[in-house]
């Protein structure tokens, strides 16, 4: 809402700032808006009329880390994308399946910031790197079966101008990594590329 921003000397438009670092053995990142921040007592009230073990003492973190129980929503209205309880619970959940944890900050009136940490170990991905064109990609090793250089006499061509590769008395599709990555000019001869 630009009139609640502006009423509170924010500019109409709000940030949203989304960031990523390595951490020791994590990567951490953190999604930050300049927003309401959360509404403690209100968060507090839903608490209390579902029963939950709360009180006045607990710290703003404790009390934002209420919303990712299951079922929780302060929303007065239910959309098709808010207020049934099934968002953040689901969240935590996975980042917990996947060895992370996430945390919470907030200040009423100044915004909220989001920390997901996740063990390194997941932004690790064994892969084999290709060039096209000067550009390096690279393919997930689970989906390489091997790796090996075409011959002129293997390759066949198909109707449409598009072509085979027999290997093994086997015919396989030949794809072109500069079409599949759009690289300009990077039109390569199969023969010269190891597939």
């Amino acid at each position: 809402m630009p009139e609640k921003r502006l009423e509170a000397g924010k500019n109409a438009v709000g940030n949203l700032i989304l960031s990523a670092e390595h951490q020791g053995g994590n990567i951490c990142i953190e999604v930050t808006d300049d927003g309401a921040g959360l509404n403690r007592e209100r968060i507090l009230a839903k608490a209390m009329s579902q029963g939950m073990a709360v009180n006045e003492n607990m710290t703003d973190d404790e009390v934002g880390m209420l919303i990712f129980a299951p079922g929780f929503s302060t929303a007065e209205q239910v959309t098709d994308v808010s207020g049934r309880g099934v968002g953040m619970d689901v969240v935590k959940r996975n980042i917990q399946e996947m060895g992370g944890h996430v945390e919470i900050q907030s200040k009423q009136g100044s915004g909220t910031t989001i920390r997901i940490l996740l063990p390194l170990t997941l932004a690790i991905l064994d892969g084999m790197s290709v060039r096209v064109a000067g550009e390096v990609f690279i393919l997930p090793l689970n989906a390489v079966m091997e790796s090996l250089q075409p011959r002129e006499e293997d390759l066949h061509p198909l109707a449409g101008g598009e072509r085979v590769l027999e290997v093994r008395g086997e015919y396989l599709p030949l794809v072109e990594l500069w079409k599949v990555f759009d690289v300009d000019g990077a039109k390569t001869k199969p023969r010269r590329a190891l597939l």
